[in-house]
Parts: C-alpha cells; structure tokens; sequence
C-alpha cells in the first residue's frame, strides 16, 4: 500500500494527534500542543469535539470504543488514539480496493460515450438513408423505420440500460469503499455469497479484532477485551464468529489464559489485514468480469440493431 495517499495535511494532524494521546496526554492537552506547533489551522482540521478527529461516520465507532474502555477501567483516549490508526490504515486498504474500480468505471464511461455518439450519428444520418432507401425499392416496414418507429427506443435502450447499469454499480462500489475506509459493516454480503465469498465475514472478523486491539491499547483487561469488542463490533461481528467453527476466539482466549494475548492480537490482525484485502479483491474481480460480460452483451445487442438495416436491404437485394 502506497503511504503517500495519506500525506494531506488533515491525516498528517489527525496522526500526530493519535500519537501524543498515546503518549500520554489528554485531549485537550495533545491540541494545545498541536496549536502551538501546527497552529490553529491545523487544529481546526480535527473538529470541535476529541472524539470528532474521524470524520463524523466515524466518530460513532470511536465513541462506542471510548465508552467501552472507560466502563471496563481503560483510558477512552487511548482508545480514540488506536482508532485513528486503525482507520487510516482502512483508509489506505480501500483506496488500493477502489483502485481498478475507478479504472474500469472509466473504461465503460468511455465505452458508453462512444456507443452513444455511434447511435446518434446513426440516427441522424445512416438511419435516414436506409429508410429512403425502402421506400425507393417499395419496401414498407423495413429495418431502418422499425428502428425508429417509436422515437428509436430500440437503439437507445441498451443504452438507457447500460447507463442504469453503470450508475447502480458506481454508487455501490463506492459506498462499499466508504464502508471499508470507516470499518464499517458491508452490506448485502450473505445475500450474494457465491459473488462474495468469504469477504463479509473476513470484513467483519477484521473490524473485531481492530476494535478488541484498541481496547487493549487502552489498558482493558485481556479477559474483558473480546466480549467488549463484540458487542461494539455488533451482532455481525458475533456472526461471523461463530460461522463455519472460528477458532479465532478460542485462541484468543487460551493466549490471555497463558498470559501472551497482546502478541496473538497483534499476530492475528496482521494476518487479517492479508487475508481480509485477499478476499475482497477476489470479490472485486467476480464483479468486474461480471459487470464486463453484462456490459458487452449490452453493447452487442446495440451493434446488433445497427446492422439490422445492411441485412435487410441485403436480403431484399437477395430476393431480386
């Protein structure tokens, strides 16, 4: 992943913010010393309240996070601090997600142009001149007048749904990106499984353990941390624990029996990060080509529809 995506000014503060609550300070102080620093610009980019240095869809993780820890006996603030890091690294792993989205959403924004020039040339000038055509050989109902018989719907359809098409993936695609970036729940995952895969439940066994590391960065104890982060994570989270007999939790659990928990979180969500990015690249590219095949079967019944007048004419000319 490319760190230079998160070097704009707002994530440079928002990191060196993360990094001062860990170090100890508290809210108030950590922006105090940004403002004398960065200056009050810089400060402005965090927001008004400690836990609205995320942006506000996810200041309400952050906060159920904070809560968590200071029911449990930890510090809200180191737990807003992990949070920021946690939710720049989503940042940077959805960016290189919607990476060959863009291009392909591009590619057939391309395509969907050009398709719609050819149709309106046609339209304009070849049409015209098969249906003369016709009525010059004494043809009625040729190719050319069925196609525009009714406003050339039937050449413009396609079209209309293909540009239908685009706009409900685009928007789908991106929210799923916005979903990532702000370790949210995916939606829809089971009702596509064999689209998706394993990608929602890797999602959602991701976000579990990022929230059960920030709780333990804030002094939770080991025994309280996997239940606290279920219960932030959400009942998804639980789900996708225990479908297909997860081990995860129960080796979690042995490791803060044995007293080396920190080291198999922090093992376990570096393996995660891996296989969690894996799998929704595998899901992305089941959509693509998906999307790719519905698109061409689109542009081909189009092209069709354009040929329709040659092969009428040819079979007339045929007849004769």
């Amino acid at each position: 992943m490319d760190a230079l995506k998160l070097d704009e000014p707002r994530d440079f503060v928002t990191r060196q913010y993360a990094n001062l609550v860990a170090n100890g300070l508290s809210g108030e102080s950590a922006r105090a010393r940004l403002r004398e620093v960065l200056g009050p610009a810089a400060v402005a980019l965090l927001g008004d309240t400690d836990a609205a240095s995320t942006p506000p869809a996810d200041a309400g993780v952050v906060q159920r996070l904070a809560d968590a820890a200071r029911r449990l006996g930890g510090r809200a603030a180191d737990a807003q601090a992990a949070m920021i890091h946690s939710l720049a690294e989503a940042r940077l792993f959805a960016l290189d997600w919607w990476r060959p989205l863009r291009t392909f959403l591009l590619y057939i924004l391309f395509l969907l142009g050009m398709a719609v020039l050819i149709a309106t040339v046609n339209l304009l000038w070849v049409l015209p001149a098969f249906s003369h055509l016709d009525q010059t050989m004494g043809v009625r109902g040729g190719a050319a007048g069925w196609i525009t018989a009714r406003g050339a719907i039937r050449l413009f359809a396609p079209l209309l749904a293909m540009a239908i098409a685009f706009a409900i993936l685009a928007t789908r695609w991106f929210r799923q990106r916005q979903r990532m970036a702000r370790l949210e729940p995916l939606a829809g995952r089971s009702r596509h499984g064999w689209l998706h895969g394993r990608s929602g439940a890797a999602f959602q066994t991701l976000r579990w353990l990022e929230f059960a590391a920030a709780l333990q960065a804030a002094g939770v104890a080991d025994a309280a941390v996997l239940e606290a982060a279920t219960q932030v994570a959400g009942w998804q989270a639980q789900e996708s624990l225990q479908s297909g007999g997860n081990p995860l939790e129960e080796k979690l659990a042995q490791a803060a029996r044995l007293g080396t928990f920190a080291a198999e979180l922090d093992w376990q969500r570096r393996l995660h990060w891996s296989t969690t990015q894996a799998q929704l690249e595998l899901s992305r590219d089941r959509q693509i080509l998906l999307a790719r095949v519905l698109f061409y079967i689109l542009i081909g019944i189009m092209v069709t529809v354009l040929y329709l007048p040659i092969f009428s004419v040819a079979s007339i000319i045929g007849v004769h």
